[in-house]
């Protein structure tokens, strides 16, 4: 690994910053921010803005004003991430890099993706560019963790969420109680914006008649995704209303009481675990993201086959004392914050020991 200065580290910063703007867009393909810098001066930067669209390098090529281009060959490329070499969606960036006679990459972390995997990097140094890597890896790690998942684990990146009361209860059955601040719901849809897809079992549907949109932040509603084993809904409930996102429904037999043409009906085979098809199928539809926000029987589904990567839990001062009981999980704490009258914890699964009680 190279030796880091503080320019280095300032403008693959700048990477990042860049690269956040994309969150909630690009996915299942990682957020990447760039910038092209000339004598100490920024002459070019841009971000992956959404799925399918240009990659950063593009961008940041891009919006170089007609009267610098000239300066592009003398000048440093930082990349938050390593610039790809494969065709998909779009061409190779390393191609650009070539074409356009950088000679002079800086990266973060390398891509986690088999198909590139240090090969961007290894042609870019054939074709004599000085490339150096490593610069704040670990943080350029943490903004592509969730690409990571979904390319090395071949499923989407999952993350729990639920409130609790103080004595650690998520409500009662059949009762809709709404346990967190209003402020912390804005905070919820705003992750609800972050992700591909949101579940929730039917008996969250039969008790909150949930529409599971992103009414009360900025973004698109993400992908509904319903697990109904038992074939008990019908399309009365809010959630199987057509709001310009698609549905995709769970069971284990077929539910004649589901026909709108805009609900995918995917059904349990017999001997498949409920958790490990659903992630398979999402993985197919290029869900990236899926939020899991309840119920319980739901959540401890996926704690249980260990099939968790992220969970955030609100704590709220409510005095609900009995019902159903929050679900409980082991991990590492990331964060920690107060809104209004409820504390919010992140915890990520600590894949070096068990993660469940």
């Amino acid at each position: 690994m190279s030796a880091i200065t503080n320019p280095d580290q300032l403008y693959i910063r700048r990477c990042f910053t860049l690269a956040r703007r994309g969150i909630g867009h690009v996915s299942p393909n990682p957020p990447v921010g760039a910038v092209l810098v000339y004598q100490d001066k920024i002459i070019g930067e841009g971000y992956h803005q959404r799925f399918g669209g240009p990659h950063a390098e593009v961008e940041a090529v891009k919006s170089v004003a007609s009267e610098h281009r000239h300066l592009i060959p003398a000048s440093i490329l930082y990349v938050s991430l390593e610039p790809c070499c494969i065709t998909g969606k779009t061409p190779p960036c390393t191609n650009l890099i070539l074409a356009e006679k950088i000679k002079d990459v800086r990266i973060s972390t390398p891509d986690p993706n088999p198909l590139v995997a240090g090969q961007g990097i290894e042609i870019l140094r054939q074709a004599g560019v000085q490339v150096q890597t490593g610069i704040l890896e670990e943080e350029g790690k943490e903004l592509i963790r969730m690409f990571a998942v979904n390319i090395l684990l071949n499923r989407p990146y999952v993350i729990l969420k639920w409130a609790q009361s103080k004595y650690g209860y998520v409500g009662q059955i059949g009762k809709r109680i709404l346990l967190s601040h209003p402020h912390t719901l804005q905070w919820s849809h705003r992750l609800r914006a972050e992700s591909d897809a949101i579940m929730v079992g039917a008996r969250t549907v039969q008790t909150d008649n949930p529409s599971l949109t992103t009414r009360h932040a900025t973004g698109d509603s993400p992908v509904r995704v319903i697990y109904d084993p038992g074939a008990s809904l019908d399309e009365t409930y809010l959630v199987f209303q057509n709001m310009g996102q698609r549905i995709v429904y769970f069971s284990a037999t077929d539910n004649s009481k589901i026909t709108a043409p805009h609900i995918e009906k995917l059904i349990f085979p017999s001997d498949e675990v409920h958790v490990d098809f659903i992630l398979d199928k999402l993985n197919q539809q290029k869900i990236g993201i899926l939020l899991v926000e309840g119920g319980t029987y739901l959540l401890n589904m996926f704690i249980t086959e260990e099939k968790w990567d992220e969970a955030w839990v609100i704590q709220t001062d409510h005095s609900l004392a009995d019902g159903v009981k929050a679900p409980n999980l082991r991990g590492l704490k990331i964060d920690k914050f107060r809104m209004e009258t409820d504390t919010v914890i992140g915890i990520r699964q600590n894949r070096g020991t068990t993660n469940r009680t």
